[in-house]
């Protein structure tokens, strides 16, 4: 009969694998032996980063939106909130953003989808 996963187990209990000796760096309680270097400790030596010209776009950036921000309450405060709702269009608008929130959630497998969606894509051009 050939060998148990048990008998696997306990193939090299009694001496350590080829492998294992290998790449055993301390053997028989030879760690309690070892000494550390006697240095004291430092702080690490460090150097700040380049300035970058990223980093100094993106501050200009912030800046102009946030006195951006300021004009926008400021007038918002003056004059009618009306002016500044996204969601009210009154007809005037120049350019307006469009969204079509039916791609890619229609299935069109069949005949009679293709046609209902093709019917209601009509209805809103």
């Amino acid at each position: 009969m050939g060998h148990t996963s048990n008998d696997l187990l306990h193939l090299y209990a009694s001496s350590s694998s080829p492998l294992e000796s290998t790449l055993l760096v301390c053997k028989n309680g030879s760690e309690s032996k070892l000494q550390k270097p006697n240095r004291p400790w430092r702080k690490p030596i460090t150097i700040p980063l380049p300035s970058s010209q990223v980093m100094g776009k993106v501050k200009y950036f912030l800046g102009v939106i946030s006195e951006a921000n300021k004009r926008l309450e400021l007038d918002a405060k003056d004059n009618s909130s009306k002016n500044y709702d996204i969601e009210v269009l009154n007809g005037n608008e120049s350019e307006y953003i469009e969204m079509d929130l039916m791609l890619g959630i229609a299935d069109l497998s069949t005949p009679e989808a293709v046609a209902t969606t093709e019917y209601s894509i009509a209805g809103f051009q």
